[in-house]
């Protein structure tokens, strides 16, 4: 290449023609039980993933450690599969299967071959109905998660992570309950089998399958899942999600600590507010991405830390927006200062064009990669579902975050940015 024809790196590229979010609603279908399943029929490759989703999070559990426990030690034992046997019928298929458990609920996931799937429903029928929770099992879980837990506890990113989630919704709340070191020790056999009985059923659950579908794979779902899976009455009454915060400001000293974690947030507007897909834009100019406001200042600038970023996190119940850095701990006061100085700013100042039209191509650029394949596209109709959305919701906020001004920006920062109204916490050391 010529000299004269390599490129100008200092001059932005034209734009490209813009590409549509081109999204087809998943096929709907329900098993002869009554379990509602939703197929995203893409990939050319013959593999394909089952997500199995159920109300069974943190938040329904009357003991802390339940529900993850639960969710761990369903590969430990079934009435028909050892844990030995659950390990190598996976592993001699090449087959993927993982429990995950967050809030609100547990998800069983499933990758594997479509030739293999015969194989492979049995074992994930038996771990849905007939886990067994062994004793010897249990206290060896348990041992591994105490052993965890207490290395983790020495870390102020981990302390500030489950302290912040209590201060924001309440320490008596089912989203502010934190676990502590004696919970290992009141954790027993029949408190994970009346969690399982309970909660593990068709009445709260949904199935999500993607990649190349056919016939023969709904027909074998519905052969092992839709027979023979009890349906109880569910019992999801009397829980308190939000708690109010008693804490406005925390700091937890922790000696020798040559960082500081902060944690600043508060309650926040969720998914089907008229607000939120806004409040995205404002959150990603904040400190929603790489180069947002409070990288630039407080990596780039001022080098007190190695990352900062501000979020929303959405539970079924419940939203909250926060701003999360470790520092170096003798600027703690100082990137405090910053964080509270950026927030005023936006709620003083409007952003500028130049600044607007770069995130926007940004989020607009993360949208497109968001859905980028089948399993993309199962954990994006996922992120919706329990709110009672769909594919929908994505093209209307693109398209409402692309079409927001600085004007409106302005607005949605006064009515949610406003620094005395955040819960504030510092773990570690403060000058």
């Amino acid at each position: 290449m010529n000299k004269q024809d390599s490129p100008n790196r200092k001059i932005m590229p034209a734009n490209g023609e813009p590409v549509s979010l081109k999204l087809e609603k998943p096929v709907f279908f329900m098993l002869d039980n009554g379990v509602e399943a939703f197929l995203i029929k893409a990939g050319e490759e013959p593999v394909m993933r089952i997500d199995v989703v159920i109300k069974a999070g943190s938040a329904y559990q009357k003991k802390r450690l339940v529900a993850s426990s639960v969710g761990k030690m369903m590969r430990e034992g079934t009435q028909h599969y050892s844990s030995q046997a659950i390990a190598e019928t996976i592993d001699s298929h090449g087959a993927y299967l993982d429990v995950s458990v967050t809030k609100d609920t547990a998800v069983l996931t499933m990758y594997a071959l479509n030739k293999h799937l015969e194989n492979l429903m049995p074992l994930v029928a038996d771990m849905l109905s007939h886990a067994t929770f062994g004793e010897d099992e249990l206290r060896v879980h348990l041992n591994r998660e105490r052993q965890e837990f207490l290395v983790n506890s020495e870390k102020v990113r981990y302390k500030a992570m489950l302290e912040f989630n209590k201060m924001v919704f309440g320490k008596n709340s089912a989203y502010g309950q934190i676990l502590e070191i004696d919970d290992f020790d009141k954790l027993g056999k029949n408190d994970l089998i009346d969690f399982y009985d309970r909660l593990y059923h068709t009445g709260d659950a949904y199935l999500i399958l993607s990649g190349a579908i056919n016939d023969r794979v709904v027909k074998l779902v519905n052969k092992y899942l839709g027979n023979g899976w009890i349906n109880p009455s569910k019992n999801h009454n009397n829980i308190i999600y939000n708690g109010g915060s008693p804490e406005k400001e925390k700091f937890i000293r922790k000696e020798g600590s040559i960082q500081s974690a902060i944690r600043m947030g508060r309650t926040i507007i969720g998914k089907t507010h008229p607000d939120y897909n806004r409040f995205v834009l404002l959150n990603t100019i904040l400190g929603g991405y790489f180069g947002s406001r409070l990288m630039s200042n407080l990596r780039e600038d001022k080098g007190y830390t190695y990352g900062v970023s501000s979020f929303v996190a959405n539970y079924e119940h419940g939203s909250y927006f926060s701003i999360a850095t470790e520092v170096n701990a003798k600027f703690t006061g100082e990137s405090m200062d910053q964080i509270y100085r950026e927030m005023l700013t936006l709620r003083g100042e409007k952003v500028a064009e130049e600044e607007l039209r770069l995130v926007k191509n940004y989020i607009y650029g993360t949208f497109l990669r968001n859905f980028d394949g089948p399993f993309a596209l199962a954990d994006r109709f996922r992120a919706v579902k329990d709110f009672g959305l769909d594919f929908d919701f994505y093209r209307n906020s693109l398209s409402e975050i692309l079409t927001t001004n600085s004007d409106e920006l302005l607005d949605i920062a006064n009515k949610y940015l406003d620094p005395d109204k955040m819960v504030r916490l510092i773990v570690g050391n403060m000058e």
